[in-house]
């Protein structure tokens, strides 16, 4: 054998030293490649999250390099894995949410961990500056949308209120006592979270004051005469920090003229009204939002504005072209706030080099404030809602049925309920027809009344009115409707009475036109357009009452026109019909109201009607759809209450809560005066008149006889 000849000794180089560049014969067997990172893994986080910061752990290769996040924002954190394979870290912030995800991924091999979801809810934060707030009572802040807070203070009080859709929330705390407290604030989620509320916030120092300041006097002007236009200075003396507003009063109305902050214990502030004799008294509001009374009253006289400079050009330059002087800038006192501009005739704002007529009642509506700051506002015009159901609505409803009974059907009475719950139809339908021959019958006919104004009307009611009358009617109403608030000027009288004119056609086709499309789907059958002229008399009365107590804006009604259905409706679907109308109405009127913060300040005709155009729509939507659900005789409210009293009264809160706030702006100062004393009162006399004329009905003469 050649084998040994090439023999190698156990201990000798196996590398050819010829050839160095030739590897070493390969071994046997191929070696194992080296094992695939295990994915990293999150521990389990719990349902929910009250506090920061969240400590997160889990499992992974150690020396693994790993950031943990929060899918939606946030802070994130970043781990080393161990040498047992676990790590951990804290984030200090996540978003709120019901199932907010976490993440982990790997650095090294961007191999990420399956996700974890948890439910953050950190505590709501309350609004308040440095050092501290000052507020009446009302507390706001910022919250998860539609969580609903809860603020507790120190002194026991507190409040809770739902955020709205942005997270702004406000409430006032009761009882709202005087004194330095402090005041936390803990968040319950919406029905998507876990039903526990968050952590409490951090404490804010809070001073509540219920006190009002003393009444503002005015030191300067004395009883003086001006010019329209001229800028004249008003001043005198206040509690430091507060805002001095003035106002004009005479007998068309009343009107800020300038506001100004008290700076040590003095103010002034420069503004001007249009001619004619005023009023001139001051109110004050503190930094905690309450109002004083008026204080010390001065008489000033403004007479026709200064002419114009080069407005008639003399003969002998008939090449110069008539100028127009723009009007003077007001300025602003030291400390104080702009003053609004000079005002025309009809209390709308003059323009520079426009003519006085520019400005109308209906130029000057506020649009709505739906801010966290407004809603003591909001408040205040639902509690007036609350107030007028209770004193007004209600009362006229329980006065109507009693003063229609017929005493000769007093013979065999059945315990009845206040407002007619437990009255037989029959017995309400004939009460009801004597207060209001138009409701005189109530079976079904063959053409049974389901506009929402009536309940129910026999065949010989429906007329058929030529369009002349109609147009006469409606011409009519546009007439009455101006005169709710004054306009000195003819071309201002007649533009204002043509956008009346047209929100008067717009509020009565939406009326009906919402009743021809339900109808069908409602009740089966066709609904016809019908006029009701008795109704001009409501218009007449709206207007006149707000001349005379002066409502600016005015509360208006403009139902002229309604339908009938043919084939008869039931209680059940006229009821339905009318509460459709009633918020179709109201939500034209809002929509309407919403336009007017959408358009610019008027700068000539065009743009003027279109603001007047928009206001009269919303004061007609919103007055009408209020009106209408009184529950009397023929009005819509009667169709809605014996259909469903839940329905109605949750509908004539929403209605007159929109109504209060458009003729009380939410943002404006609560102003005191015998106007409100005398309306209070009336209010009060009126239901105390009804409740008593019911219990002599039903339990006097009962026993006389």
């Amino acid at each position: 054998m050649l084998a040994p000849a090439f023999a190698t000794p156990a201990h000798a180089d196996t590398t050819d030293s010829a050839h160095p560049s030739t590897p070493a014969a390969a071994p046997s067997e191929t070696p194992s490649a080296p094992p695939t990172p295990a994915a990293p893994t999150i521990d389990d986080l719990g349902d929910r999250l009250a506090r920061f910061p969240l400590a997160v752990s889990g499992r992974g290769d150690p020396g693994d390099h790993l950031e943990i996040s929060g899918a939606s924002g946030g802070t994130s954190c970043r781990a080393t894995v161990d040498e047992d394979g676990t790590w951990g870290c804290s984030l200090s912030d996540l978003p709120d949410g019901p199932a907010v995800v976490v993440r982990a991924v790997s650095l090294d091999t961007g191999s990420a961990a399956p996700t974890r979801t948890i439910a953050v809810l950190s505590p709501p934060v309350i609004a308040a500056p440095a050092g501290g707030l000052v507020s009446g009572g009302g507390i706001r802040g910022t919250a998860y949308p539609g969580a609903t807070v809860t603020v507790r203070a120190s002194n026991g009080s507190g409040c809770s209120f739902p955020a709205d859709s942005s997270g702004a929330w406000g409430c006032v705390l009761t009882p709202a006592a005087s004194g330095q407290l402090t005041v936390t604030a803990t968040q319950r989620g919406p029905s998507s979270f876990p039903p526990q509320s968050s952590a409490p916030s951090a404490a804010v120092p809070v001073t509540v004051d219920t006190t009002p300041p003393p009444a503002p006097t005015i030191t300067t002007p004395g009883p003086t005469t001006v010019h329209s236009g001229d800028p004249l200075t008003f001043g005198g003396t206040g509690e430091a920090g507060s805002t001095v507003t003035v106002y004009a009063s005479n007998d068309k109305g009343s009107s800020m003229v300038c506001s100004a902050i008290v700076q040590g214990a003095s103010w002034s502030c420069v503004g001007s009204m249009p001619p004619g004799t005023y009023l001139v008294a001051a109110l004050q509001k503190d930094a905690a939002g309450n109002v004083s009374s008026a204080g010390n009253v001065v008489s000033v006289k403004f007479t026709a504005p200064r002419p114009l400079p080069n407005a008639n050009p003399s003969p002998s330059s008939p090449s110069q072209s008539p100028t127009t002087t723009p009007s003077p800038a007001v300025p602003v006192p030291p400390g104080g706030t702009p003053s609004p501009s000079p005002t025309g005739p009809g209390g709308g704002p003059q323009l520079p080099g426009m003519p006085g007529w520019m400005g109308t009642p209906f130029t000057t509506a506020s649009a709505p404030n739906v801010t966290a700051e407004a809603f003591p506002g909001w408040l205040r015009s639902l509690i007036l809602a609350a107030a007028a159901l209770i004193l007004l609505a209600l009362p006229a409803r329980l006065l109507a049925v009693t003063i229609a009974r017929n005493r000769g059907e007093r013979g065999d009475r059945r315990r009845a309920g206040i407002f007619g719950r437990n009255r037989s139809s029959a017995e309400i339908r004939a009460a009801e027809a004597r207060f209001s021959p138009r409701v005189a019958a109530e079976a079904p006919t063959a053409a049974t009344r389901s506009d929402g104004l009536s309940a129910g009307a026999d065949a010989a009611s429906i007329t058929s009115p030529s369009r002349w009358s109609i147009a006469a009617a409606f011409a009519a109403a546009a007439a009455l409707v101006t005169l709710s608030s004054p306009v000195d000027d003819a071309g201002a009288y007649v533009r204002v009475i043509i956008a009346i004119a047209l929100g008067l056609l717009v509020v009565n086709a939406a009326w009906i036109g919402i009743a021809r499309w339900v109808a069908p789907h409602l009740a089966g059958h066709r609904a016809r357009i019908v006029f009701s002229p008795w109704l001009l008399a409501i218009v007449g009365g709206a207007a006149i009452a707000s001349r005379i107590f002066s409502l600016q804006p005015a509360l208006l009604f403009g139902l002229l026109l309604g339908v009938t259905l043919t084939g008869g409706a039931g209680r059940i679907t006229r009821g339905r019909i009318a509460a459709v109308q009633v918020a179709a109405i109201a939500a034209l009127g809002v929509l309407a109201w919403l336009t007017v913060g959408l358009l610019p300040s008027p700068s000539g005709v065009g743009s003027a009607f279109a603001v007047e155009f928009a206001n009269a729509v919303s004061l007609l939507g919103l007055g009408s759809a209020a009106v209408s659900l009184v529950p009397i005789g023929a009005l819509a409210g009667r169709a809605v209450f014996q259909w469903s009293r839940l329905a109605w009264i949750g509908l004539t809160l929403i209605v007159y809560t929109l109504l209060f706030a458009l003729l009380l702006p939410v943002a404006s100062l609560v102003e005191t005066g015998q106007g409100t004393v005398v309306l209070v009162l009336a209010a009060v006399g009126f239901a105390a008149l009804s409740v008593a004329v019911w219990l002599w009905e039903r339990y006097v003469e009962p026993a006389r006889e």
